[in-house]
């Protein structure tokens, strides 16, 4: 199911992350040793036990009274209206908006367990960049999270003659010429 996101929200949040020095960690996270703190080996680790200079920035997407994106930034964003963090709603699970629907569409696309999946900046990055005429969008399942991006441009082909040429057309590609 596609989530949308207010674009300009979604790019502040990514920004604090970015600017973080320190982010805090979702519950894989937690448990991945490449983030504890020297010395520490522990099957059942803290959030003291992490070292939070290891976590990569990013946005937390958060499945629990409704749908949102949130930045992994330690200390977190506060809210205009004094929030302690900001966060962007999903359009069709925000509890605001949609006291109605938020849940039956909470539970279609994430499934019925709260919880936190870790998106890289750079994944965010990719897809603020192929939405950027649009709605910020991730097409959520509770078995996946999909972004979208712009494909890469395609390196020129050896022609027939052995010169670089454009490749195949759109037509040749689809099989219609």
């Amino acid at each position: 199911m596609k989530l949308h996101f207010d674009h300009a929200l979604v790019t502040r949040l990514l920004a604090h992350a970015d600017a973080a020095s320190e982010h805090t960690p979702t519950l894989d996270q937690l448990y991945d040793p490449a983030c504890l703190r020297p010395g520490v080996k522990t099957r059942r680790p803290a959030y003291e036990d992490i070292d939070r200079t290891k976590i990569p920035a990013g946005l937390m997407l958060v499945g629990d009274q409704g749908i949102y994106l949130m930045s992994n930034g330690h200390p977190g964003l506060p809210g205009d209206n004094g929030e302690v963090n900001l966060v962007a709603y999903a359009r069709e699970a925000d509890t605001q908006a949609s006291p109605e629907d938020w849940y039956d569409v909470k539970r279609a696309s994430f499934g019925g367990d709260d919880g936190a999946e870790f998106l890289s900046a750079e994944t965010i990055r990719k897809a603020l960049e192929a939405t950027a005429r649009g709605h910020f969008w991730i097409d959520v399942s509770p078995t996946q999270i999909r972004c979208p991006f712009l494909a890469p441009p395609e390196e020129p082909r050896a022609g027939p003659s052995g010169t670089k040429g454009k490749g195949p057309s759109r037509q040749e590609k689809k099989g219609k010429v």
